[in-house]
């Protein structure tokens, strides 16, 4: 992977086009459990809160005329537009504003999973209930945080939701991290990655262009057939159901964005255990499987003495002594010698 590590802080250095197709890889085999899944999951969020609106619910039009203050305008024009719109109950956005952490939480699971290659099951979206309060927290304070900066100017909040964008995948990942943790942790992550995080969403809008027209047929012939709001809530939400795929596809691809992120990903779509008990596991299986191979019998390469080569000694040079020559004597000299050494004596006979 083409990521850089500044300040202890991993930056996304990989095309869009790479990181959809590990979203991609990581579904194979896994399409069909992971769009039921986010069927089951747009109905349990939309039916019931369509059913709210549609007991407990109230025309906009109607609350906004119902003072007499109409700006300016002709209170049918209020009444006359908002009728083809869903009534609006208070307890819809609470039943909304109660699962949603849950839900979101239940995702990442869902696709972290099986961006590991885990077995997942269509029921393992509902597996966020069971942090429900921490999960709740983090919707709330991540929704705040939102919040706040959105009301300084739209730019910000969008900012900050790319900022806090890997809170529940952090959640998801280390359930025992509290709440502050996952938002501190996803902010030092995003950080130099806003930007590919926003170019990654938008690499999808050719996509969702295409789902939208399937959708806003449905959308038109519920409004087309029935002027109840509950009815035209329905056709919108069985319109919503096209979109499952492409939400499939774009959430398997912000799960590879995460495992880059917190350093997991080391090649495409390896999985990484969760928790230190699997990775144990795997150790040991790793271990056992080494130690059933036959071990293969050590072959000694013969030894090749390299053969002595002598070097050559130096020849020392000879010196030739000089020859000496003894003086030749004369006869005559011989005799005077002998003659001179007889006297000698003969004298010292004398004497």
């Amino acid at each position: 992977m083409q990521d850089i590590l500044v300040e202890q802080n991993i930056i996304i250095a990989e095309p869009c086009k790479t990181l959809r197709t590990l979203g991609r890889n990581a579904l194979a085999g896994k399409w069909k459990v992971a769009i039921i899944a986010i069927i089951v999951y747009i109905l349990v969020l939309q039916v019931p809160r369509a059913v709210f609106d549609a007991l407990f619910g109230t025309n906009v039009g109607s609350l906004m005329t119902s003072n007499g203050y109409t700006y300016g305008l002709d209170a049918g024009f209020y009444v006359d537009f908002y009728n083809n719109m869903p009534q609006v109950s208070i307890l819809s956005s609470i039943y909304v504003l109660l699962i949603s952490g849950a839900m979101e939480l239940g995702l990442s699971l869902f696709f972290l999973a099986t961006f590991r290659k885990h077995d997942v099951q269509v029921p393992d979206i509902f597996l966020g209930f069971e942090r429900f309060g921490k999960a709740l927290g983090l919707y709330l304070y991540r929704g705040l945080f939102i919040f706040l900066w959105t009301c300084l100017f739209i730019v910000p909040g969008i900012i900050a939701s790319f900022r806090y964008s890997q809170a529940f995948f952090i959640l998801a990942d280390d359930p025992d991290k509290s709440i502050r943790q996952c938002m501190d942790e996803s902010k030092a992550m995003m950080k130099g990655n806003k930007w590919k995080y926003f170019l990654l969403g938008l690499s999808f809008i050719g996509w969702a262009l295409l789902v939208g027209i399937p959708a806003g047929i449905v959308e038109s012939i519920g409004s087309t057939v029935s002027s109840n709001s509950f009815v035209i809530a329905l056709f919108s939400i069985v319109g919503s159901l096209f979109a499952a795929p492409l939400i499939v596809y774009v959430y398997s691809a912000m799960a590879g964005f995460y495992e880059i992120l917190a350093g997991h990903l080391i090649k495409e779509t390896m999985p990484v255990p969760v928790t230190v008990e699997e990775a144990q596991q795997q150790y040991e299986e790793i271990i056992a499987k080494e130690e059933a191979k036959p071990e293969t019998p050590v072959i000694e390469e013969p030894k090749v003495e390299a053969p002595e080569v002598e070097e050559p000694k130096a020849e020392e040079p000879i010196v030739e002594e000089p020859e000496v020559t003894k003086p030749e004597v004369n006869e005559a000299e011989k005799q005077q010698t002998g003659e001179d050494g007889h006297d000698g004596n003969d004298q010292d006979g004398t004497l």
